[in-house]
Order: structure tokens, then C-alpha cells, then sequence
């Protein structure tokens, strides 16, 4: 299902700390979801887009921090949103808990539970996580995160009916070949885990070009944020 063209749509970002935009420098301006939020208004839509990362979060419900325990999920239920865009699984993926069956089954309780929020249901969107750059960083399995990830959040999106899309964060952000690490590695930053300010951005033009201008003619949605 296609996002409606509406004078307005409620969005919710959920994940982890690369959606609450950790490494930024002011999560409330420069996160993903707030870059977002400014790409969204224009012409005669203003969209509300809501940050509910929480940092460490996992999708799987056997995660050291699993984000169904968190304030953040409840309000994401509550919030009455039009659009989710879900993007977990960096917590999930570190070497002393990465179940993948734990993962895949999670994931899909987590859209489930979305899902039945409303009828018709909401749109829901699935991305893929970006790239890590150093393995073991916070004890982060690269190897998951970079070659299981990509292939398990678009087959989640394929056997549930209730996935809109896929956002392919993953290869904007350098993908496999690891190919953009000046969005991660600046002055501001580098721990080769989180985005820098320039990697939230292209974040956020990845997920608006996905949820705004797919079908949606040029001069009926601009894209305010330059790659």
C-alpha cells in the first residue's frame, strides 16, 4: 500500500540509537527523523515525524535491552501514526546474542503488533540498518550486520503482508563495500558504528525519497535535502 497523498501524515521512526541519532550533533535538529522532518515540509503538506529510538534497543525480545520494554515502544503504539519506519537489528547483531530465527520471529511480532493499530492497518516501512565499518565496535558482529542484515530485512518485508517497503539505508550509506566512510568518520565523530551529521541526512533522503517519491510526480514533492 502506497503512503496516501494527505495534507498531513503522522510519521514514527522507531530503532535503536542510530534512529535516536547518537554521534549527532543535536539529536533533536540534526538526528535522521528531524533531517526528515524538515525534508517533509514542502508545498502544501506539513508532515509530524517523531523520533522514538531508544539507544541499545533490540528487536528480539531475548535482547540484552529489547525494545518492547521500553516507554518509547508504548508511545510509538499510542501515537496513532499513519506511517512506521522500523529499523532494528545493530543491537540485536552483537556476538554474545545474534540469534537469527530470534530475529526473523521478533521482527515479525514487532510489525504484527503495528499492524493491528488500526483497520486499514498503517503503513509500515522496513530499513535496513547501515554498514558497520569496524567489527567488535560495541561488540557488534560485522559480518551479521553487513551480510546477514541486508538479506533478512527484505525477506521479514517479503513474507509479511503488512510491510509496505523496504529502505535500503544499508547501500546509501556505503553498503557492503563499505564505500562512504566520510559519513561516519569526521571531526565530529568516529566510532564506525553511528553516522556523523552528513550520514543522518543522507539517511533521511533515503527514507523521504522511499516514502514520498515512489509514483509521486517531481513537481509534487521536492526533496529539500541534498546528497
Amino acid at each position: 500500500m502506497a503512503v496516501p497523498v494527505v495534507s498531513s501524515l503522522n510519521i514514527a521512526c522507531v530503532g535503536d540509537s542510530i534512529t535516536y541519532g547518537s554521534t549527532a550533533s543535536d539529536p533533536s535538529t540534526t538526528a535522521y527523523p528531524a533531517f526528515l522532518m524538515s525534508s517533509s515540509l514542502n508545498g502544501d503538506r506539513s508532515h509530524e515525524v517523531t523520533n522514538f529510538g531508544v539507544s541499545g534497543t533490540t528487536v528480539m525480545k531475548s535482547g540484552d535491552s529489547p525494545y518492547w520494554s521500553t516507554d518509547a515502544y508504548q508511545e510509538a503504539l499510542d501515537s496513532d501514526a499513519d506511517v512506521y519506519v522500523i529499523q532494528l537489528g545493530t543491537n540485536d547483531a552483537k556476538y554474545y546474542q545474534w540469534d537469527e530465527e530470534k530475529y526473523v520471529d521478533d521482527y515479525n511480532a514487532m510489525i504484527e503488533s503495528f499492524s493491528a493499530l488500526r483497520d486499514p492497518s498503517p503503513d509500515i516501512w522496513l530499513s535496513i540498518p547501515p554498514p558497520l565499518y569496524l567489527d567488535n565496535i560495541y561488540e557488534m558482529n560485522q559480518t551479521a550486520i553487513n551480510e546477514a542484515l541486508p538479506i533478512l530485512v527484505p525477506f521479514i518485508a517479503s513474507e509479511n503482508d503488512y510491510v509496505t517497503g523496504v529502505i535500503d539505508v544499508f547501500s546509501a550509506l556505503g553498503g557492503a563495500d563499505l564505500s562512504k566512510y566520510e559519513f561516519f568518520c569526521n571531526e565530529q565523530s568516529c566510532d564506525q558504528c553511528h553516522p556523523n551529521d552528513q550520514g543522518y541526512s543522507v539517511m533521511a533522503a533515503t527514507v523521504y525519497k522511499a516514502l514520498f517519491m515512489n509514483g509521486v510526480k517531481p513537481s509534487d514533492s521536492t526533496l529539500a535535502l541534498e546528497l
